[in-house]
């Protein structure tokens, strides 16, 4: 039993329309909550004399993986890239990550009725009366490279577009298939963290990796792609409570910053969550497969009566016959 069409009715509900991010970043013809904060940060920089920064949205919104979360807030990384940092002198004599960051703080100090929040990686907006936040990296290019301002640990090299680009070039080479299947993968995330406040899984970030090293091509049905690409993630979660390589770099270790008992929690619930896809796949009645489904993904998986399940089948055996027909007409028309 096919559930393809079941699947793409759960990825029309988390996926974000288009709607709500031009709500959340903005467009040409009205200003976001980015565009807004973005605007207030090149004016404080303008009334200080410094020269204003560029902005390159990154994470999940430049690689457009983000997902409605059912109660969490949206995360919003909005990298600021600074051009009045003098990067022709070494590294050890460049203004320190704690100064860059207060400039940061002191610009959007104010923006909304919550305080900023000074984060060793980046400044958070938070937003008091919507369900969002925006992360504020901080970078400064030095010819070909960037580094990040990271508080109590001096400036780190990191470049977030060469992400951007590399899950560009996977989609491109994959198919929108595989953008979905990072989608299906935060879905399961994101109501496994709501169902239980206590757990934290890996970042979308890491799901990304995964479903990149293990996505089967010519799949045609969602739901074979995704059972079995969770399947061999599950196969190889031995290598990944150590350590996932960083697609760019394979020297770096995208999961060296989390705790053994984070690593730990993540295999765990990964392999709670196949045993219950497993079952959902392999499960030929209709309306408890769907049930099975929406163990692994909650109520925002389509919940199906016998009815529905009636009705898709009676329009699968049209689709046949008519398809038969159809076959059967134009070979008689080319005899």
């Amino acid at each position: 039993m096919n559930f393809d069409k079941q699947f793409k009715e759960f990825h029309g509900v988390i996926k974000l329309t288009s709607t709500k991010k031009k709500e959340l970043t903005g467009d040409e013809n009205k200003k976001g909550s980015r565009d807004a904060l973005r605007e207030k940060i090149r004016k404080s920089f303008k009334d200080n004399e410094r020269k204003q920064p560029k902005f390159y949205m990154q994470g999940s919104f430049s690689m457009t993986t983000t997902i409605n979360p059912i109660s969490a807030e949206y995360d919003l990384d909005d990298g600021v890239y600074l051009q009045n940092i003098d990067t022709s002198k070494p590294i050890d004599e460049w203004d320190k990550p704690e100064k860059v960051h207060q400039w940061i703080v002191d610009a959007v100090d104010g923006h909304t009725s919550k305080k900023p929040i000074d984060k060793n990686l980046c400044v958070r907006v938070n937003y008091a009366d919507e369900n969002k936040h925006i992360d504020l990296p901080i970078y400064a290019p030095k010819e070909d490279t960037y580094y990040l301002a990271v508080k109590n640990n001096g400036w780190i090299e990191s470049n977030p577009k060469e992400i951007s680009d590399w899950f560009a070039a996977e989609v491109k080479f994959k198919g929108e298939q595989y953008r979905r299947l990072v989608r299906y993968l935060k879905g399961w995330k994101d109501f496994r963290e709501d169902e239980n406040s206590q757990v934290q899984l890996y970042g979308g970030f890491q799901l990304t990796v995964l479903a990149s090293y293990h996505f089967i091509e010519d799949i045609e049905s969602d739901e074979e792609s995704f059972f079995r690409t969770i399947q061999e993630i599950k196969n190889n979660l031995w290598i990944y409570k150590e350590k996932i390589c960083n697609p760019k770099n394979g020297g770096k270790n995208i999961i060296d910053h989390y705790s053994e008992a984070r690593r730990k929690k993540f295999v765990e619930e990964f392999e709670k969550m196949y045993e219950k896809a497993k079952n959902a796949y392999e499960e030929n009645d209709c309306v408890e497969k769907s049930r099975k489904w929406q163990q692994v993904f909650g109520d925002r998986f389509p919940a199906l009566t016998k009815e529905d399940c009636d009705e898709d089948k009676n329009a699968s055996k049209a689709a046949r016959i008519t398809g038969t027909t159809n076959i059967a007409n134009t070979s008689g028309r080319q005899a």
